[in-house]
Parts: C-alpha cells; sequence; structure tokens
C-alpha cells in the first residue's frame, strides 16, 4: 500500500486532532470514498482497533476495500447507508463506538467514472443515485415533478435565484420530449439564466440545479439529519463526531444540531429559571467552523468548500 494509491484527504490533520483516536477504538467512517483518512486513522488506532467503512456505491467500497487490503484487519466494509448507523452496528453485535467521521463530499469516481450524470461538464443519463438500489433517479424528478415542485427543489436545494425561470423551461421542454441526458439538461439551464448575471455568478450555472436534483434523489439532508442523532445515541460517553460539509444547507444543519446537543439556552434574558428545556448532552469542539489553509486549497482544491465542525458526547 503506498499513500498515492488513495485520494488526498480534505483537512486530515484536522479530523486527526478533533477525533482524537486512540489506539483500540472502534471507529465509524460513514463516507469511505477513497479512504483517505481511514488509513490515517487506522495508523493511530491499530493493532487491534476498527474502522467501520460504509459506503452506499458498492463499486466505491469495493474499490477502498482492495486498496486497504493490507489492512483488512483493521476495516470492516460494509454497503449500506449511514442514515442506517443504528442497525448497521447493531448487526455488528455493537452498543457504543468510539468515534464518527462524515466527509460529506462526493468522491471522484462517482463525478468522474460512474456514468450516472452527477457532473454538469460530461453527457451522461441523468440518474444521480449513489445507489442502484435506490428507484429514484434523477430523470424521474426532472421529467414527473410538477413545476411547483421542481421550483421548490431548485429553491431550497439548490438556493438557486432563477428557480422559477428553470422550471418553467424544463416544464416547457419535456412536453415535446423526455429530458434524458445531462448534456440536454445543461442547455435548458445555461438558456433560462439572464445573460446579464451569468457571468457574476461563481462556478457553472448548472451548478445549483444539479445540486438541488442529487440532494433530492439520495434524499442527503434527511439522511444527514437521522445519522447524527442515532450516531450520537451509539457514541460512549467522552467520544466525539466529526462533520465535513461542503455547501451552506449541509453546514447549516450540522451547525443548528450540534447547538441543540449542546444544550444552548434559547430563553429571554432575564427569566430566572430555564423554560425551553436546554439539556447539555455535549460539547462543541468547534466554536466556528474550521476551514483549509490557504495552502492546502492550492494543492487540493477539492477542499475549497470545506467545513469541519465537532463536538464530545458529555
Amino acid at each position: 500500500m503506498r499513500a498515492v494509491d488513495f485520494h488526498v484527504p480534505v483537512l486530515l490533520d484536522e479530523v486527526i486532532k478533533f477525533l482524537n483516536p486512540e489506539q483500540g477504538d472502534i471507529v465509524f467512517d460513514g463516507t469511505l470514498g477513497g479512504a483517505g483518512h481511514t488509513v490515517e486513522i487506522i495508523k493511530v488506532i491499530a493493532p487491534t482497533g476498527k474502522v467501520i467503512g460504509v459506503d452506499l456505491n458498492s463499486q466505491t467500497l469495493s474499490t477502498a476495500t482492495r486498496r486497504l487490503e493490507l489492512l483488512a484487519g483493521n476495516i470492516v466494509p460494509v454497503n449500506d447507508n449511514f442514515a442506517n448507523i443504528k442497525k448497521i452496528l447493531r448487526r455488528l453485535g455493537l452498543a457504543k463506538i468510539n468515534g464518527i467521521l462524515l466527509d460529506l463530499g462526493l468522491s471522484s469516481f462517482l463525478i468522474d467514472s460512474s456514468g450516472k450524470g452527477f457532473s454538469y461538464l460530461r453527457d451522461e443519463e441523468l440518474d444521480m443515485r449513489f445507489s442502484n438500489r435506490q428507484h429514484l433517479k434523477a430523470i424521474d424528478v426532472v421529467n414527473s415533478y410538477s413545476r411547483e415542485r421542481l421550483e421548490e427543489i431548485f429553491k431550497t436545494y439548490g438556493e438557486e435565484r432563477f428557480f422559477g425561470r428553470v422550471a418553467r423551461k424544463i416544464e416547457k421542454k419535456r412536453k415535446n420530449k423526455e429530458i434524458r441526458t445531462t448534456g440536454e439538461l445543461v442547455k435548458i439551464i445555461n438558456s433560462s439564466i439572464p445573460i446579464g448575471s451569468a457571468g457574476k455568478r461563481r462556478g457553472n450555472p448548472a451548478k445549483r440545479i444539479f445540486q438541488a436534483i442529487r440532494i433530492e434523489v439520495n434524499s442527503e439532508l434527511d439522511n444527514l439529519r437521522k445519522v447524527i442523532n442515532d450516531g450520537f445515541e451509539m457514541l460512549g460517553t467522552g467520544e466525539r463526531m466529526v462533520i465535513i460539509s461542503y455547501h451552506s444547507l449541509e453546514d447549516r444543519i450540522v451547525k443548528r444540531r450540534f447547538k441543540d446537543l449542546e444544550g444552548v439556552c434559547t430563553c429571554p434574558p432575564g427569566l430566572p429559571v430555564c423554560g425551553c428545556g436546554a439539556k447539555k448532552d455535549a460539547e462543541v469542539l468547534t466554536k466556528r467552523a474550521v476551514m483549509p489553509t490557504p495552502v492546502e486549497k492550492v494543492k487540493n482544491p477539492r477542499a475549497g468548500s470545506a467545513r469541519l465542525r465537532a463536538l464530545k458526547k458529555v
């Protein structure tokens, strides 16, 4: 096994610092991906510790498992959704674990090699499923959702300013012919964005719409809320959860839920007794999101939008 066999993990030093793994620990890595973080965690918890490496995409999991062959005694690969953390751990006979890591970024394989239409830079079938076991595809969202529902998704999940224009153009185009590929969808999106505003946007005009559809197809935000809640229950006292997110929707969910678990009182000042029921179950270790250094951003452009938050169960 060589270091070059693994993708460059984002915020690696910070992950190890805040996760604080120790020899013999059992760590749940809910987003195994290229296994870059996993290798470094195993170096610390070996020889008796284990990483439960979860990935919903079977091909990604298979590739990572082959790369981790020399560390097979310290990795338990699981093809499942990280939102099922309770079921996964119970199947393995585990009541509590020592750490949870979630790196919510899309793996390079899904973007570059899966052929499932995650990238707006390639002309591929509109699929966007993390797993073939899922039923809903991007092509179903684009062609069967009502215009009103598309507007809601584009506005809420994509935070797209021109959500109405894009939804109306999709509705018009699909009346004549089903929209089947990413290339067709990109053309529709580009023709929906006013020329004067296109140059003022950060990134490709299709980026926000593709994000919104992908989130809908994979129930990403609901799964994130579930894994935070259920995963926190499975942590032992004094153990930690570290989450790296890549857009404001994810980071907002993590920030708010961590704050809730910390038991921050929301009562108006001056009340003699707390009435909101705040209960301190955790200590948030990152008072603000930890971001990559400028040096890391240059070395690893994928890290550019990363935001890390961590907490400790008390």
